[in-house]
């Protein structure tokens, strides 16, 4: 199964409720109802008229997204940094260093790294190596730096 796409903004809209508490059938219900003015008096982060904006035209795209997963259509540097920090609570200097076009020294869970390499856009490769407790570290490298042979 092809999990459906989201903009990097649709994507950051979606993980800010989420990691705030929201419940993901709380967020189907208020997108189906196109309640805009619950989800900004939830979280006042973004103007959410634009995620029921995108929920009008997608609806099922998005109800998708939010049940199952999803990728990003086109994800920048900053916003895989925005996205370890709402989904998994990591922090870049404490949690794994960030240069110009990679990441590196992450740790993540079998699931998390599933999750995670489904979400990122063709223009970022994932590499890693299992620990010994189960979990993996992590590069994320972009597409220019892995030589192709």
């Amino acid at each position: 199964m092809d999990l459906p796409a989201l903009s990097q903004w649709e994507a950051f809209m979606v993980e800010t409720l989420l990691a705030k508490g929201m419940e993901r059938q709380t967020l189907i219900n208020l997108l189906k109802a196109k309640d805009a003015e619950t989800l900004n008096n939830f979280d006042d982060t973004f103007d959410y008229h634009e995620l029921i904006t995108a929920a009008e035209t997608a609806l099922d795209n998005l109800t998708q997204a939010v049940q199952v997963g999803y990728t990003i259509k086109f994800v920048s540097k900053f916003g895989i940094k925005r996205l370890l920090g709402l989904k998994y609570g990591l922090e870049e200097g404490i949690d794994y260093q960030m240069a110009d076009d990679r990441f590196d020294n992450l740790t993540l869970t079998a699931p998390q790294l599933a999750e995670f390499k489904a979400m990122l856009s063709p223009n970022w490769k994932v590499f890693n190596e299992i620990n010994g407790n189960g979990t993996f570290t992590v590069s994320i490298l972009h597409a220019t730096l892995v030589h192709k042979t």
